[in-house]
């Protein structure tokens, strides 16, 4: 009998994945996973919120039915989610022009919204940021899009490159797609200020692109009003754009898959037709989207005494990272008093991209049990007063010059 799939060719695996699993797989009592970015509290784990808990309760308590709740999912959820994103007085503003479809995740977001945009735009193409995350690059692939690159670090000063930035959106194409990333999402740990984004908005109206903002981590840099306040102002100057909002990290539902699309168009009309496309590319997918995260999420952000416990721990999660940022700060200063890491602390949220030499990762996985990605990018919620001292003094004999 033939062996069809054996014509498939090798892919591969996904680096970080690859990675995850090896770390898991890795029994040495010192080990410091600083690679998959999940949050994790000092003990090292990856807690179900009070507030998540007290929603599934009374969730379980009153559920009557595991029906399917259709195509566009929760409604009462993805109202609360383009109240949470966007403002009241935004969505107020953008009326019927909005659109919005709860999904598997912020990806199954992103996936769905390329999908339609490359409907409008069989000659658009996706620019992303260098760097960025690895499933940006993927999904555009997957929907049919060129993909190209548009600076946005400067790894010798450690900071954004906002004229790089602007300056690479000079090759870019009216109707052309750009990957704008949220506050504390881009890998590097930098973030555009207020300012930045009102500059940003003003080169996207001359040269007619297209954004689309990828918001993951809502809350990890300030208060959750405080930082969105620049994308919003960008958002503001906007006539159409996607965003891709995820639940994942500041509700802890990783795995329960809680997302939502959201689109703005031109006027009602193009509003009613990019709903029926985005209905009929999800349908070809995964038809009806999941509903437990997403019913939770609704529940916390409805309830004046959840979201206050939620608002709570989400801010003692942002504080423990800022700590960490403080703590490997000062404990690599000790060490290399003849070198700045000011931008450890400048930057915000769970990531930054240290500068490393060549073949780092693969030593300090080997040798110091230290899983790390060989870009540097680690996550400082993986980082405690049991282990930071320990990683510093592993990092620093592996620091590019």
């Amino acid at each position: 009998m033939s062996s069809y799939l054996s014509a498939l060719h090798a892919l591969t695996p996904d680096p970080l994945l690859d990675m995850m699993a090896r770390a898991g797989a890795d029994m040495r009592a010192e080990k410091i996973d600083v690679s998959v970015g999940v949050y994790r509290n000092d003990a090292g784990v990856t807690p179900v919120m009070d507030a998540v808990r007290e929603a599934e309760r009374r969730l379980a308590a009153g559920q009557a039915t595991k029906a399917y709740e259709g195509q566009r999912g929760n409604t009462d959820f993805c109202a609360a989610i383009e109240r949470f994103c966007l403002g009241d007085d935004l969505r107020a503003d953008l009326g019927e022009r909005l659109v919005s479809y709860a999904t598997p995740g912020g990806c199954g977001a992103l996936w769905a919204g390329m999908a339609v945009a490359r409907r409008a735009l069989p000659d658009g193409r996706v620019w992303i940021s260098a760097p960025t995350w690895i499933n940006h690059r993927h999904i555009a692939a997957a929907a049919g899009f060129e993909a190209l690159e548009y600076r946005y670090w400067d790894p010798a000063s450690q900071t954004l490159d906002f004229d790089g930035f602007v300056a690479s959106l000079t090759r870019a194409r009216a109707g052309d797609i750009v990957i704008l990333q949220g506050p504390c999402h881009n890998p590097t740990g930098a973030d555009l200020t207020d300012a930045q984004w009102l500059q940003l908005a003003a080169v996207f109206e001359e040269r007619a692109l297209i954004a689309f903002l990828d918001i993951a981590y809502h809350g990890f840099g300030a208060e959750p009003e405080a930082d969105l306040f620049g994308p919003r102002l960008f958002m503001e100057r906007q006539s159409e754009f996607f965003v891709s909002y995820s639940c994942s990290k500041n509700f802890g539902l990783y795995r329960e898959r809680a997302g939502c699309l959201l689109a703005v168009c031109d006027d009602r009309r193009a509003a009613n037709r990019t709903a029926l496309h985005i209905a009929d590319a999800t349908r070809a997918v995964y038809s009806m989207p999941p509903a437990h995260g997403q019913a939770v999420v609704n529940a916390i952000l409805t309830n004046p005494g959840l979201r206050r416990t939620w608002s709570e721990e989400l801010t003692a999660m942002r504080r423990q990272i800022e700590e960490a940022r403080r703590g490997l700060h000062r404990a690599l200063t000790q060490m290399m008093n003849t070198r700045s890491f000011s931008f450890l602390t400048d930057q915000k949220g769970m990531f930054s991209i240290l500068p490393l030499r060549d073949g780092a990762g693969a030593r300090l996985r080997e040798r110091r049990a230290v899983y790390m990605p060989g870009s540097g990018r680690i996550n400082f919620a993986a980082l405690n007063n049991s282990n930071i001292e320990r990683f510093a003094e592993a990092l620093a004999g592996e620091l590019a010059d």
